[in-house]
């Protein structure tokens, strides 16, 4: 490790946001600070030390600290194994990343090691909780009221019939539920809560009164309290420890008064919906077989798995339906508690009814609410227990208890942000509009001389019109007098006469006027009839959605215009075919102006196939020069493939054989008959059995954005795409957006630390959002919200998707937050180091988790990509996905949608090598007594898959026997995957680290050896949470134990973010390295590793800003933001820490409040931490 000269080594200002203009060199603050890193040489450092394949690790002071104990010794012949290993992967005595040594004085460790420790810190966390649950389990709830009070606030209801108005429930622990009226917007319209000594109810003002008008934002005093009084203001009380239970109490909880606070109460909320997916939940596929199977649907899943056989015999079982159900709380009710349905047709009430339904129905409402807290509170009962027994380790409950403490802070920036979006949204969709009126207009043009017939986008629209009809003329009775009449008429017609003639044809007119007579089908459709109350002239019903745009746009793909077929959704025409010209003039395509579309295309290449071996030779080498100088070769590539003949793809039915040699795609397609033309569908993401339903669909942005699908309209079709692309993002969120529940606040609702700021704004606007989290979502229970879980990072060219950075703290407080380096990645190497070696590193994939480095192309994105010749960020996908346990259909499905230009073959091909390289091949072990497994000859699987040459979703294989295993070798990851499908298939799968048990529905006895890509996912995924929980629970224990003020936001997939007072972020920085690195090793101590590489022991940057966002640099400029974040909204950029700096400015990672405080005021800047870019990285880039 070469030695950092001090001249070099810069450090940061305390206090200040950003990168320091001026900074001064160690050399001249030497005397006044001390160095809290090492810059001794690895050889004279006494804290260095490294694991026998020479990966840098914990250094002593913190080893001796965490695992008291030395790292184990390794055998000569398990190293000999490893060494081997490695150097089929090309990795043995590859350079490793050396990073200074970290070494302070950790919080004090409870217990004999980590795991005691967090033992502790979970089951203090939750003792009280646990407490009040247990008495609410074991006890029955009061008999319901016979008659609810119609009165304002809560009303409690005793043993003895009695009714009292209270301002709040006054118990440790209640079962709850609210009701909210829709149309009246986000404000609770009643709710009931229930203990084992009495009922209470509550009724909101807007129910009692009936005013002209309400103020349509929401304030603490439109919500239900818990706590406090409606005067009680700035004066927080002394909040007592209590435990609410709801089903989906995420939601519940947005309705209380007392969470709103920054400073809020000890209230925590069991959620028994949680409690019924991580114990018994479906996975999304067996969700839409559930349903499909409960009402006798034929869907296409049912009859896969109808058909399906398990390894050539049997058929699918079908048992798991009996271990679980649906998330709803009537469906959960029936299956735990072998109820009958609830009753829930009053809901109807509150989903399409008014204010007055409610008041009419208030008894029976009440009572179909209080219904809900007896369902919920018999399924509490039933859960609890179960849940313990499933999820043993005290910290998966205290973090779920965490997740659902969700905090949001807005200011007056969330209006702005709304209406900025939506009028930039609605300026861009008059324009689009216009625009694609226009392309309608000029394509009616062509009716004129049947000009459309030579069109080959526009020539099978339907092009009849309508004739203007005038109802027959009376034929009036001939007299003597109208004889005469007609005489004098003969003689001399007058102008008026003629006036008066037409003017009699009005009586002509049909009552209901035609709707546009003379103008094509497709155009009168979209236009409104003048009857109707959108009408306004032109076609205003279109849009990008309607079926005819992408031909009045004239979209090609790949250069060749788009079709649509009925059989096959959209696709495009390839032309110069021969063999089916003149068939039959009845076929779909009898009319087709095939000159026409020869016209647009290119003239196709001569036949590769008829070239000499001297021409052959000279493509070849046209290639390689291609690829050398990074040009795009595909089309060579094509001609090459064509020649070479490689294996072809077995054909589909309706498939032709003998496409065009110069073209791959998905086709063509023979019962689309369309003379000397071919039929190509557009690819879907989901695999060509699916069809596109639309081109200008979200799905297909990137294609627009590279240029496979574009336009031949000119440039206001361009412009069309362009907005279309614009307007994505608001025109699917907009909705959920905009029905935030945003509760605005007072100042006497705000503590002193926001209003004795010199920041804070009187006349501004300061509110909070609650996001309706499902701490246990999913069966691998991954938190689930819909907006905020799933909000996209800022896109330049997205309408509102600067949604994240309008959180924005109020003043005196900052965000602080980190993101997981590469969490999950690790998580599945460290599993599969401790089935191979037990050594960090080991494996391949261990050892390029922690020491591969981007730069030299040695970490596992960068090697798949140069494996498999695609990008990095593709290969990111693929690495996941294959980690999550999908299979090489997967990667056939991905590659193919990355580069549509791929033969399936090719494809497949890809796939093949690329899944042998990394999960190897399966093969057939001896499991000797000793438990050593040596090859038996006779069981080599040559394929990715038990058929060779067939593609499966999932590489599953039987469950181990007793003298031989199937298990995969040969790979990157075959330790990993064998490490995976070994929990995943025993007979309790349980996460290695926390215990917690797979949901019932999905344990083997019940699937056998269905849903395997499934359990495999799992494993990582709820490891992760086990991860995550771990933070939490550390997290909270540090702020706790130090005092650090503040709360916990929000953790979206890998990362979390903290609200904290900004004199205190710096601390909760540390807090957050220190959790990382103590979560970490829970990790390594629970899979018998007594060590951490240092690599990954702490957070790469800590980010302390005062908005979310990726990265605390990011101005987020899109179309509603034209201006930045720090001209549109005077958010500055904010700054990010590494372990270094930290220490620095917490004298050497003191977490204690009176810390050491450095005196440099004669200096324009206080010492900055080292130079990132003079030190390696603190983590290996993945």
């Amino acid at each position: 490790m070469a030695v950092i000269p001090c001249s070099q080594i810069l450090f940061r200002v305390p206090g200040t946001l950003g990168l320091c203009q001026n900074v001064q060199p160690l050399s001249h603050l030497a005397m006044l600070l001390p160095r809290y890193y090492s810059t001794d040489t690895k050889e004279s450092s006494t804290e260095y030390r490294e694991n026998p394949i020479g990966i840098q690790m914990l250094s002593k002071g913190l080893h001796q600290q965490i695992f008291k104990a030395s790292s184990a010794h390794v055998e000569d012949s398990k190293m000999k194994t490893i060494n081997q290993h490695l150097t089929e992967h090309e990795l043995l005595g590859k350079e490793a990343t050396v990073l200074s040594d970290v070494n302070f004085q950790l919080p004090k460790i409870y217990g004999d090691n980590i795991d005691e420790h967090f033992r502790h810190l979970a089951q203090k966390q939750t003792a009280s909780v646990i407490d009040s649950s247990n008495k609410l389990i074991d006890s029955i709830l009061p008999p319901m009221p016979e008659k609810w009070v119609y009165g304002k606030g809560w009303t409690k209801y005793g043993h003895d019939g009695s009714a009292v108005a209270v301002d709040y429930p006054d118990e440790t622990a209640l079962v709850f539920d609210v009701e909210v009226l829709m149309k009246e917007g986000q404000f609770p319209t009643m709710a009931t809560a229930a203990c084992p000594s009495a009922w209470y109810s509550w009724c909101s003002d807007r129910l009692l009164e009936d005013k002209y008008k309400w103020s349509p934002r929401i304030s603490l005093d439109d919500l239900i309290p818990m706590e406090t009084t409606r005067k009680l203001g700035r004066h927080t009380p002394d909040w007592k420890e209590r435990v609410i239970v709801g089903h989906n109490v995420g939601f519940d909880r947005s309705f209380i008064k007392e969470q709103y606070y920054i400073k809020g109460p000890k209230t925590r909320f069991i959620d028994t919906m949680s409690l019924h997916i991580a114990t018994s939940g479906f996975t999304g596929s067996q969700r839409v077989l559930w349903n499909a199977k409960k009402s006798g649907s034929q869907r296409k899943e049912i009859v896969e798995m109808m058909t399906k056989k398990k390894f050539g015999s049997g058929s699918p079982t079908w048992d798991w339906m009996k271990e679980g159900t649906m998330n709803n709380l009537s469906d959960v009710y029936q299956h735990h508690c072998e109820g009958e349905p609830l009753a829930k047709e009053k809901r109807e009430t509150f989903i399409k009814g008014s204010m007055d339904d409610v008041r009419e129905n208030f008894q029976e409402l009440m009572t179909y609410c209080a219904s809900d807290v007896v369902a919920t509170h018999q399924v509490f009962q039933k859960l609890w227990p179960v849940f313990f027994e499933r999820f043993p380790h005290p910290v998966t409950l205290a973090g779920m208890l965490e997740m659902g403490s969700t905090y949001f802070h807005v200011n007056y920036n969330w209006e702005k942000y709304i209406l900025n979006s939506e009028d930039t949204y609605n300026d861009l969709q008059r324009e689009l509009t216009l625009l694609l009126k226009k392309l309608a207009n000029e394509a009616c043009e062509l009716l004129h001389d049947d000009r459309y017939k030579e069109d080959p986008w526009l020539w099978d629209l339907d092009w009849s019109t309508r004739d203007f009809r005038l109802k027959k003329p009376v034929k009036e009775k001939k007299s003597k007098k109208n004889n005469d009449l007609e005489l004098e008429s003969d003689k001399e017609e007058t102008e008026e006469d003629r006036v008066n003639k037409v003017l009699h044809t009005a009586e002509r007119l049909p009552k209901v006027k035609m709707h546009l007579p003379g103008y094509p089908a497709w155009y009168r459709d979209l236009c409104y009839k003048m009857r109707e109350e959108d009408w306004a002239p032109g076609p205003s019903k279109i849009s990008t959605q309607v079926r005819v745009a992408p031909k009045l746009l004239r979209l090609t793909w790949d250069g060749y215009p788009v079709h649509y077929s009925e059989t096959h959704g959209w696709g495009y025409l390839v032309p110069w075919r021969e063999d089916n010209i003149g068939e039959n003039d009845d076929s779909e395509g009898a009319q087709f102006p095939t000159g026409s579309l020869q016209s647009i295309c290119p003239q196709p290449p001569p036949n590769p196939s008829s070239l000499s071996l001297q021409e052959r030779d000279k493509l070849m080498a046209e290639i390689i020069k291609m690829e050398r100088f990074g040009e795009d070769s595909q089309k060579l590539w094509a001609k090459w493939h064509a020649i070479m003949k490689r294996e072809e793809q077995k054909p589909k039915t309706t498939k032709d054989e003998n496409g065009p040699w110069w073209h791959t795609g998905d086709g063509p397609y023979n019962d689309v008959n369309i003379p000397g033309c071919w039929f190509f569908k557009i690819p879907h993401k989901d695999g060509d059995n699916k069809r596109v339903g639309n081109p200008l669909a979200k799905d297909n942005l990137s294609k627009i954005e590279d240029g496979t699908i574009k336009s031949q309209s000119g440039d206001h079709a361009v412009r069309v795409l362009t907005l279309s692309k614009m307007c994505s993002y608001w025109k699917m969120n907009r909705e959920r957006i905009s029905k935030q529940m945003v509760v605005w606040l007072n100042k006497t609702d705000l503590p002193r630390t926001v209003t004795r700021n010199p920041d804070y704004d009187g006349d501004g606007l300061y509110g909070t959002i609650i996001p309706r989290v499902v701490s246990a979502g999913t069966v691998t229970r991954r938190a689930v919200e819909q907006t905020w879980l799933t909000a996209s990072n800022a896109y330049p060219d997205r309408v509102g998707s600067e949604l994240k950075a309008m959180v924005q703290c109020p003043p005196g407080y900052h965000f602080v937050g980190a993101d997981v380096d590469s969490q999950e990645l690790w998580i599945a190497a460290v599993l599969g180091d401790s089935n191979f070696g037990g050594i960090h590193g080991c494996t391949a994939l261990g050892w390029m988790t922690l020491q591969g480095k981007k730069s030299a192309g040695t970490d596992l994105h960068s090697k798949t990509a140069a494996m498999v010749g695609i990008s990095r960020d593709h290969a990111k996908v693929f690495n996941y996905g294959r980690i999550y346990g999908a299979g090489q259909l997967f990667a056939r499905r991905l590659l193919m949608q990355f580069n549509h230009r791929l033969t399936n073959e090719e494809a497949v091909s890809k796939a093949s090598v690329m899944y042998r390289a990394t999960k190897g091949l399966k093969k057939t072990v001896k499991v000797q007594q000793n438990g050593n497994s040596d090859m038996w000859s006779g069981g080599d699987n040559t394929g990715l898959g038990e058929n060779h040459g067939t593609e499966q979703d999932e590489n599953d294989e039987i469950p181990p026997k007793p003298v031989t295993s199937r298990k995969w070798v040969g790979g990157s990851e075959s330790e990993m995957f064998n490490k995976l499908e070994s929990i995943a298939l025993s007979s309790e799968p349980r996460t290695p680290v926390l215990g917690g048990r797979i949901s019932k529905a999905l344990e083997p006895k019940v699937v056998d050896e269905e849903f395997m890509t499934s359990r495999v996912n799992w494993v990582v995924q709820s490891s992760a949470v086990d991860y995550l929980h771990l933070m939490l629970v550390c997290m909270k224990w540090l702020f706790d134990e130090y005092k650090i003020d503040g709360r916990f936001c929000i953790s979206i997939h890998d990362e979390v973010r903290y609200l904290v007072n900004s004199e205190d972020r710096y601390r909760a920085a540390l807090a957050l390295q220190i959790t990382n690195l103590l979560t970490r090793c829970m990790f390594a101590y629970k899979l018998d590793f007594q060590d951490l590489p240092q690599s990954v022991a702490f957070f790469s940057g800590v980010d302390i800003d005062t908005c979310l966002r990726k990265e605390v640099n990011l101005d987020c400029k899109t179309p509603s933001n034209p201006q930045g974040l720090a001209s549109g909204y005077g958010i500055p950029a904010g700054e990010v820490l590494d372990i270094y700096e930290i220490l620095n400015l917490t004298n050497n990672g003191s977490l204690s409040a009176t810390r050491q405080k450095l005196k440099l005021d004669q200096f324009e800047t206080e010492p900055e931490g080292p130079n990132i870019d003079d030190m390696p990285s603190v983590a290996a880039s993945v």
